[in-house]
């Protein structure tokens, strides 16, 4: 079974990314540098949103024109996000714990340029590591 959500994708004009939210889940917010990038990213993020819930919300209709602060953004617009089941699954397999992180200031400074995802980036270091 695939689930459908529209994410609005906003283009960050301070920062110079494109954000990614969705109505229906306040709490799934990400940003990427191209808009390719923001919308793997939002779908990453979705699918966490969606981890764990049994009765997924009826999703917002698709808004052909989106309203947004243009002294913030200076471009938006809306695209479907759909994951499946079996992506939740797979994506999530385990439930998530939260650990602190200790790096060199310029390993940090380099990757937040990069908008590295440390938690994605760190369980996929471990899985390698541990050979999961």
């Amino acid at each position: 079974m695939a689930y459908k959500y529209f994410g609005t994708l906003l283009h960050n004009i301070a920062d110079n990314v494109w954000e990614v939210k969705f109505e229906d889940f306040p709490e799934a917010i990400t940003f990427g540098e191209t808009p390719a990038e923001a919308y793997s990213y939002g779908k990453d993020a979705l699918i966490l949103a969606l981890d764990g819930k049994t009765n997924f919300p009826k999703p917002t209709e698709f808004k052909k024109q989106v309203d947004f602060n243009r002294s913030d953004y200076d471009e938006a617009f809306q695209l479907p996000f759909e994951v499946t089941k079996a992506e939740i699954e797979s994506t999530v397999k385990h439930e998530k714990v939260r650990k602190n992180l200790t790096i060199p200031k310029y390993l940090a400074d380099a990757a937040d340029k990069k908008n590295i995802n440390y938690s994605k980036l760190m369980s996929r270091a471990l899985e390698k590591e541990l050979g999961v």
